[in-house]
């Protein structure tokens, strides 16, 4: 059971390889954004939409390719569950990142999230995952709401990208399941 477990997290890697590459350079790229991009100017959130753009569709791409390559490949139900969690988990941090970036750049853009200058960082940065995890789960309690133009698209995409991969994976838990037992 083991050797599955390592074999699968080997193989796994290995398809991942560009992938990590990939999140490492925007992790970087984040991080140099955020210490020493002047947010006060106004193609920032503009810059922040096409940027979420782009993740939208690689992680929608991604999703579906991975998904397939993991039905045929998988050796056990929970390890897809795991890597499912992971790509959820992955999806809304990066929103809540798009959020914090979109809300240093306006301060207006959503009702309800602390100013950075009245909280710490971490503090900022939770108020936009728990925003984030929210606007994920389609629960919209209404304690932080989207103003600006920018900041609705980014709930929209968000919410799409939720909407696509909660249905993209419920619609194939059968297919998943059946695959597994079958090996």
């Amino acid at each position: 059971m083991k050797n599955k477990i390592d074999h699968f997290f080997t193989q796994f890697l290995k398809q991942l390889s560009p992938t990590l590459l990939l999140v490492l350079l925007v992790i970087l790229i984040y991080v140099y954004l955020m210490r020493f991009l002047d947010h006060e100017q106004s193609w920032v959130p503009y810059f922040i939409i096409l940027l979420a753009l782009i993740k939208t569709s690689y992680f929608t791409f991604f999703t579906f390719r991975q998904v397939n390559k993991s039905i045929k490949e998988c050796h056990s139900y929970s390890q897809l569950l795991w890597v499912f969690g992971l790509l959820v988990f992955l999806i809304i941090f990066s929103y809540a990142a798009d959020f914090t970036c979109l809300a240093s750049s306006n301060s207006s853009s959503f009702l309800g999230i602390s100013s950075l200058d009245s909280v710490n960082y971490l503090e900022y940065l939770f108020e936009s995952f728990y925003f984030s995890v929210v606007t994920f789960a389609a629960i919209g309690y209404g304690d932080i709401v989207p103003i600006t133009v920018p900041a609705k698209i980014l709930v929209i995409l968000e919410i799409g990208q939720s909407f696509i991969l909660i249905v993209f994976g419920l619609s194939n838990i059968n297919n998943i399941h059946t695959t597994i037992k079958k090996k």
